[in-house]
């Protein structure tokens, strides 16, 4: 399975017809000329956010040159940037990145146009209001099975309380934090790598597997693939205006570190986000293209939401709250 997290990819074939969302990408882009792409998934607690320019293109993408975007709040410009730098030479991609503070309820539009006047992009997006803060997290160690295989993972109950008389949308993060620590033989100093792992287990949950949680069991027949929220992300249809305590597992040992054998100190920091109705639909869209249940050979195609006007692509714009489990430092044996 692939692993996918948090940036927005260009938005070719497509097909998701649940979406109550404008500007959905025409089926066959060949019959159509170039178009800008605009993706950005915007953290309105992060002063990091990067914006992406594309053109559509034939048989794939192409990178934008010159170009200039425009962030307004309220209908004031906010900052008017100009392309990053390209990382390195053979990566050309177009990114701008985006340091406006925004609060709930602001009103954003992101214009972008090239320099010769020929492209004009531009998304509205209002940003959420902030989640309840998470009540409570339980954790406790417990063996889990997954394809055959019994090993001790680490159970989440998170306590989580929707926000009343409006329709919400939701993503949960579990942001595994691991802080290593390795000899460098060269310098003859220690250093220290940080890494992030964002893969958990939702399979029990009810409301993040839509109302159809599955064992391991499910896992081990091999007959009937399911669609893993591999994004974490949830509506409020199961706990409208209620509490709910949420279960998922992921694994907290230095697994991922075969190489090092000094000490690494792990932080979890579970995170939820209010997120907007179209981004939650596009999530869901990756959850399916990234699941192992998906084939294109024999699947539908699949078409995912855009809310960009005069182009395609997806702006996004989130709030969190967040609380981090603190797990004692070990040294790992190998």
């Amino acid at each position: 399975m692939k692993n996918r997290i948090y940036y927005p990819f260009i938005l070719l074939i497509t097909l998701l017809t649940a979406v109550s969302c404008e500007n959905e990408l025409p089926f066959n882009i060949k019959d159509n000329p170039p178009k800008l792409v605009m993706n950005a998934l915007i953290n309105a607690d992060s002063l990091t956010n990067v914006l992406f320019l594309n053109f559509t293109g034939r048989n794939n993408a192409t990178h934008v040159t010159n170009a200039t975007v425009e962030v307004h709040i309220n209908g004031k410009l906010s900052e008017s940037l100009r392309p990053l730098p390209p990382k390195h030479e053979e990566d050309m991609q177009c990114r701008f990145n985006i340091t406006s503070k925004f609060t709930p309820g602001d009103i954003v539009r992101i214009d972008a146009r090239t320099d010769d006047g020929q492209y004009h992009a531009w998304a509205e997006v209002t940003v959420p209001q902030r989640p309840n803060e998470i009540a409570n997290i339980d954790t406790l160690t417990v063996p889990l099975s997954q394809y055959n295989y019994t090993q001790n993972y680490l159970q989440y109950k998170i306590s989580i309380k929707d926000r009343p008389n409006e329709n919400n949308y939701y993503r949960l993060i579990v942001d595994k934090q691991m802080l290593v620590k390795s000899y460098n033989e060269e310098t003859g100093e220690f250093v220290t790598q940080m890494a992030h792992r964002y893969n958990f287990i939702s399979r029990e949950d009810v409301v993040l597997t839509d109302g159809q949680p599955t064992t391991s069991d499910d896992e081990d027949n091999g007959m009937f693939d399911t669609v893993k929220n591999i994004y974490g992300v949830f509506d409020d249809t199961r706990f409208k205006d209620t509490s709910y305590i949420m279960t998922v597992y992921n694994q907290t040992d230095s697994e991922v570190f075969p190489e090092y054998g000094s000490n690494v100190n792990i932080d979890v920091f579970i995170r939820l986000l209010s997120i907007t109705e179209i981004e939650y639909y596009y999530l869901k869209a990756l959850n399916l293209i990234d699941t192992d249940a998906y084939d294109e050979t024999i699947n539908e195609p699949i078409k995912f939401p855009s809310n960009v006007q005069g182009g395609v692509g997806i702006v996004g714009v989130s709030t969190e709250v967040s609380k981090v489990i603190h797990i004692s430092s070990f040294s790992a044996q190998y």
